[in-house]
């Protein structure tokens, strides 16, 4: 990640001169990998090449844009008769249903939890569940994730600056993996309902 990040980074610097490009470039990065453009996105925000704001929002956009694509990839597969035809769809039925009790806190749970979201918001669309609650909802995960990456690692760079450049830039590095990978284990030890993991299906 550490690798990709840095290309990105020197990427996104190349264009920080614009904001409405960088912007752009922010947004498009998420699809090529997430969490390194969230980390991205921090350090410039840290070395204060990119306003919070517009990183933010670029960010959450990108993130959420690439949610949706893939709640239609598993749209499209439930109508496309080839892969209708692999996949069981009868025994869907009853995953389904237990989603439908669970839609929010599924989704919420996803959105912070790395490893989960491709096979949960393809299942979504594939299901057929709800677009406009899982919209809503990934569209406020997805602020509330991005902010507070952003916000925290950023701050991280700001407060280790005067450990000179490269010291402070591996500590917000090193600070948003940690993040990343932290949080879903704090999920899971306060989590006091159901998750997708406990589906009979």
């Amino acid at each position: 990640m550490e690798s990709i990040t840095q290309t990105m980074i020197e990427w996104l610097q190349y264009v920080s001169h614009d904001p409405l490009l960088l912007a752009f470039a922010l947004a498009v990065a998420t699809f090529v990998t997430e969490d390194g453009a969230l980390i991205a996105g921090s350090l410039l925000v840290g070395s204060g090449e990119a306003n919070p704001v517009l990183a933010i929002a670029a960010l959450a956009t990108g993130i959420t844009v690439g949610d949706v694509g893939l709640y239609f990839l598993g749209w499209s597969a439930r109508t496309n008769q080839f892969l209708r035809s692999k996949l069981p769809v009868k025994k869907s039925r009853p995953l389904r249903r237990w989603l439908l009790e669970r839609e929010t806190p599924v989704l919420f749970t996803s959105r912070f939890t790395p490893g989960t979201r491709l096979i949960t918001y393809v299942t979504f669309g594939f299901l057929k569940l709800s677009l406009i609650r899982f919209v809503t909802v990934m569209t406020i995960s997805g602020i509330l994730w991005v902010t507070s990456m952003v916000l925290f690692v950023s701050e991280i760079q700001k407060i280790s600056a005067q450990l000179g450049t490269i010291p402070s830039i591996a500590l917000a590095v090193a600070t948003g993996v940690l993040f990343i990978f932290a949080i879903p284990k704090i999920l899971k030890k306060v989590a006091t309902s159901e998750t997708i993991h406990d589906a009979k299906a």
